[in-house]
């Protein structure tokens, strides 16, 4: 493309609430001109899509018809740059996408704020989901940053952006140890011949259709989709009664988990929301029983924010070997105990894939089993390392932070949670932790893993760390050798990255080669096979 040639529209995509708009705006208006002084100061003119709507107070695309609206209105050869500052749902505009003939770039501040990182790796995944061609590109400092300028001249004149990836290796060409590989064919061979049945609630309420993976793949590898409504779960939570969710209150309090109680249930964590969590977490439990599940994932968003206090602490709980008894209604069991009930948040199959391969290889090895997503939420050097920022609004399980006197239940934040509910919050302790992510692209399934180290910072930076996320929310600081901040920005398949501790990477790699999932190892540790 010439300079002055032909413009290119900056789209703003954001969440669907306009209480989330109104709130996040600022930080898209900064993101906006920041993308605008950089294009001008490269000779390209701009128009921003949609316009500021005044009674709104917000400039966001909030649904998908909104979206296609002002899609058909753009000349489909048209470059196309979607512009990112906070979490946003990727179908709102993946679909216009789809149809779309001209160049595609996704581009983020790189901020911690709402944050715009996390919704280009959703957005670049689900796109991969998808089958469709695009670009990624962030940065912190824009028209002063040298490497962005450059990239985002190339995309200008190119229409595409091609990162290095010698930080990533294919698994088939590494050396890995005969026990390891024996593990992993038996573990292979168990799934295969078993079956570990995927329990997905409402596949898709977030725009995350990088979670949604085509069940005919899932199937193939011993790991089949089971559908449920969340309306069950609901369902499920008023068969529950009060003194049996209480129960379960009771048992977390007596366990020295730390609540932050409050009277206005508007703006404070009070007693019923927290009981309505506890018979969420009996429902679930269930669920899992009567359907046989090897895990379960509940969305919560759309449908559930309207109805019921969050899912995070139940998440949380579920996650967790040490746990609260659910009794099956029928048999009067109690389920799986003494065990973890994987929960993959936000209904994540690529994280839930993962997460139980790592839970059999662990209960293999005779090591803790828990396990747990994070969104890759931002990050920064300290002390020469580059070190993540993981986050979540739930999922953490306690033994993650050191056990349940080192969790800390607060309420969630009223603007993405209006009817409340605990977070299952603390600081992941130190130590080694294997990390993966399981994923689709062009027709094709992989798995990334590699190992990283959760470090153990000063209170003073752990709190300025929360403070520039969301300080309600559980946090794992993890430094991944090699797979720094333009490694993982340039090629991880998600938002999403799912972690447990110790080092079983050459078991997972053997197990998911064994059941023929393409596999890449990333970082430094890929220098050691």
């Amino acid at each position: 493309m010439k300079k002055n040639d032909q413009k290119i529209y900056l789209i703003s995509n954001g969440d669907f609430r306009d209480a989330v708009g109104v709130a996040c705006w600022p930080k898209q208006e900064e993101t906006l001109t920041a993308t605008q002084k950089a294009l001008r100061k490269l000779g390209f003119k701009t128009q921003v899509i949609p316009p500021y709507d005044v009674k709104r107070q917000h400039g966001f695309l909030t649904k998908q018809y909104e979206g296609a609206l002002a899609f058909s209105k753009i000349d489909p050869s048209a470059p196309i740059i979607v512009v990112l500052s906070c979490w946003a749902y990727s179908h709102h505009v993946s679909g216009p996408l789809q149809t779309h003939k001209g160049p595609i770039l996704l581009l983020a501040n790189f901020d911690g704020t709402w944050p715009g990182l996390v919704a280009l790796l959703n957005h670049s995944a689900t796109l991969d989901r998808l089958c469709l061609r695009h670009s990624r590109l962030w940065s912190e400092s824009f028209e002063e940053d040298a490497d962005f300028m450059k990239r985002l001249e190339g995309w200008c004149r190119r229409g595409e952006i091609q990162y290095e990836k010698t930080h990533l290796i294919e698994a088939e060409k590494l050396k890995l140890s005969p026990k390891a590989r024996h593990l992993g064919e038996k573990i292979a061979k168990k799934i295969i011949r078993e079956k570990r049945i995927l329990g997905q609630l409402d596949p898709g309420c977030m725009g995350m259709l990088n979670a949604v993976i085509n069940p005919a793949k899932l199937g193939a590898i011993g790991m089949p989709i089971e559908f449920l409504n969340q309306s069950d779960l609901v369902a499920e939570m008023s068969l529950v009664d009060d003194q049996e969710a209480q129960r379960h209150l009771n048992w977390l309090i007596k366990k020295g988990a730390w609540f932050d109680w409050g009277t206005n249930p508007f703006e404070h964590l009070v007693h019923s929301q927290v009981l309505s969590q506890m018979k969420m977490y009996s429902a679930a439990g269930r669920l899992c029983q009567r359907y046989g599940l090897s895990a379960i994932g509940i969305p919560y968003q759309y449908g559930l924010v309207r109805s019921v206090p969050a899912s995070d602490l139940v998440e949380g709980m579920l996650n967790n070997s040490e746990r609260p008894d659910i009794r099956d209604p029928e048999t009067r069991k109690i389920i799986r105990k003494g065990e973890p009930i994987v929960h993959f948040n936000e209904g994540d199959i690529g994280s839930g894939v993962p997460q139980v391969l790592m839970r059999d290889i662990y209960q293999e090895m005779g090591l803790p089993p828990e396990t747990t997503l994070h969104d890759i939420r931002w990050g920064r050097e300290y002390e020469g390392k580059f070190v993540w920022v993981f986050e979540i609004s739930g999922g953490a399980p306690p033994a993650h932070f050191g056990g349940w006197k080192k969790a800390k239940i607060y309420r969630q934040p009223q603007m993405y949670f209006p009817l409340g509910g605990g977070t299952c919050s603390g600081v992941s302790k130190p130590g080694m932790v294997t990390w993966a992510r399981f994923y689709e692209q062009f027709g094709e399934i992989g798995m990334d893993c590699g190992l990283g180290e959760v470090l153990e910072l000063p209170k003073g930076e752990i709190h300025d760390r929360l403070t520039k996320t969301t300080f309600e929310w559980p946090i794992a600081n993890v430094h991944i050798p090699g797979y720094g901040r333009d490694q993982l920005m340039s090629s991880h398949m998600s938002n999403h990255i799912t972690i447990g501790y110790g080092d079983i990477l050459q078991e997972l790699v053997a197990t998911s080669l064994s059941l023929d999932i393409p596999t890449r190892v990333a970082g430094q540790v890929k220098d050691r096979f």
